[in-house]
């Protein structure tokens, strides 16, 4: 008798398993794209389909008195590797670049990389140290100069990141295996 019911919770157990992965492998959609909000940032997927379009993690940086977006940062992956990267509207001094300021850690100085229809882009590697820091910070500043030459330091938001961080993490995994997509 104890036989019989160990092998039939053994069974129940190995069904149950195998029902919920087979429904997440078919249940994941590789045509759907989703942008989901986490407080001041959100992170946008495109459609698993487009295997070259990585996830991104969003936050437009507005200005508090007019409300317009002051900046854009984004962290997302260019050629495998992840960067973090800032889109500055026209009319600030490309020679200095942007400042970043983590908590109490020292400016980071990141150059502008191009300009474009929407603005000037500034890119720089999100390493470990750096993303250790992002996770654990209080504030963070952005610095950059207008074409006056005055030095200007804005805000950015951190609530939300942490959770804005993992979703991003977890959809960048389930668009590049199938392993992943078993336990969604």
């Amino acid at each position: 008798m104890t036989e019989r019911l160990v092998v039939g919770v053994a069974a129940l157990v190995i069904g149950l398993a195998l029902g919920w992965m087979i429904r997440g492998v078919t249940s994941y959609s590789t045509t759907t794209e989703t942008v989901t909000a986490y407080q001041d940032w959100r992170t946008a997927c495109p459609a698993a389909s487009q295997k070259q379009a990585p996830c991104e993690m969003i936050q437009d940086v507005l200005d508090e008195k007019s409300h317009g977006t002051l900046a854009r940062v984004a962290i997302t992956r260019d050629n495998g590797k992840q960067v973090i990267g800032f889109t500055m509207p026209y009319g600030v001094a490309l020679e200095p670049g942007i400042g970043l300021v983590v908590g109490k850690d020292p400016v980071k100085v990141i150059q502008y990389r191009t300009c474009n229809q929407i603005g000037c882009i500034a890119v720089a590697p999100l390493d470990d140290k750096l993303a250790a820091a992002l996770k654990a910070a209080t504030d963070l500043k952005l610095m950059f100069a207008g074409l006056d030459g005055k030095p200007v330091a804005v805000p950015v938001s951190l609530k939300g990141y942490n959770d804005a961080h993992r979703a991003y993490a977890s959809n960048e995994s389930k668009r590049a295996s199938w392993f992943w997509r078993l336990w969604s």
